[in-house]
């Protein structure tokens, strides 16, 4: 009875040793297995355009829009700066570091569109009134 007591011990402290545990903290032992969640990371990339630009180095929430010029078919909407510039920008035309696009030039104010961020395509509808 004795030495099968000693055996059973042995034999437990054989099975101990064989087993291997894995340290959470050790970058060596982790594993990419199925329950491994992968999140897409979200790049925000700048957009690039075909249309001219102005005040690329303002943000839009800086430039304050003034007035608008009617003359003939090509109408003109005017923004000044923080620094106090005027800035002339026509329908077409982009506007500030996020690029709104300028839709439509009215006598009540200006409809632009703004792309999302790392979506190029797809974007939001702005209107600034007097």
């Amino acid at each position: 009875m004795k030495i099968s007591g000693y055996f059973l011990g042995l034999y437990c402290l054989l099975f101990c040793f064989n087993a291997q545990a894995t340290d959470p903290f050790d970058y060596h032992q982790r594993q990419t297995g199925e329950n491994h969640l992968s999140i897409p990371k979200i790049q925000k990339e700048k957009c690039v355009f075909k249309e001219p630009a102005f005040a690329t180095e303002t943000a839009f929430i800086q430039l304050k829009l003034v007035g608008v010029v009617l003359y003939k078919n090509r109408p003109e909407a005017l923004f000044l700066d923080p620094n106090q510039q005027l800035i002339v920008a026509k329908s077409g035309y982009r506007l500030g570091q996020e690029g709104y696009l300028i839709k439509q030039i009215g006598k009540n104010g200006v409809e632009l569109l703004h792309s999302k961020i790392g979506q190029c395509e797809q974007t939001d509808p702005l209107v600034l009134r007097f």
